[in-house]
């Protein structure tokens, strides 16, 4: 059997982004502060690892244990400074076709989390974070430095923009949870 502490953990780490309390007790089935105490367990659990619990009122994330944090921001320096890495292009070419676009669409169609690649590509400036329909989550879309790099006016000028745009969102709507 699953540990509460165990559960918020890997929420935390899948979202990749701050959760709020009520949210990560509703995904672990237990009440707001069954997942306080977790949350509690968790930071005393994780004091001697290499990530920390952050909180800030009721936003909880995975962060880098401060002592080692110089060489996350070597690892993101180099990811913002160097070429785009395979997963950073595979990831802004998703977009670039099929935005606005959720993280959990993103990850669908690589197969894979991609929270750091899209910090990484909207840190660079070549998408952004915009709130979702509902005010729930966020979509991500290319900016405008992103066409202005490419050079085009209009996303339909990309290579065989409507084909790949199709075959997308049909990925996307085969999903199992979007089934009817």
């Amino acid at each position: 059997m699953n540990s509460l502490p165990s559960i918020i953990e890997a929420l935390l780490f899948v979202a990749g982004e701050p959760l709020s309390v009520s949210l990560l007790a509703k995904h672990a089935a237990c009440s707001a502060a069954e997942a306080r105490e977790a949350i509690v367990l968790l930071e005393k659990t994780l004091q001697t690892r290499g990530i920390r619990v952050l909180q800030k009122d009721e936003l909880v994330s995975l962060v880098t244990a401060p002592h080692l944090s110089s060489y996350a921001e070597q690892l993101i320096k180099d990811e913002l400074l160097g070429d785009l890495s395979k997963a950073g292009l595979e990831t802004l070419t998703i977009i670039a076709y099929r935005h606005p676009i959720t993280r959990a669409d993103v990850d669908y169609i690589r197969g894979v989390n991609s929270s750091f690649t899209l910090r990484g590509l909207a840190q660079r400036g070549l998408i952004e974070r915009m709130p979702a329909d509902g005010g729930k989550g966020y979509r991500y879309q290319p900016t405008m430095e992103f066409m202005k790099f490419l050079g085009i006016t209009s996303f339909a000028q990309l290579p065989e923009f409507e084909t790949v745009q199709k075959e997308l969102l049909r990925g996307i709507e085969n999903t199992p949870q979007k089934k009817p």
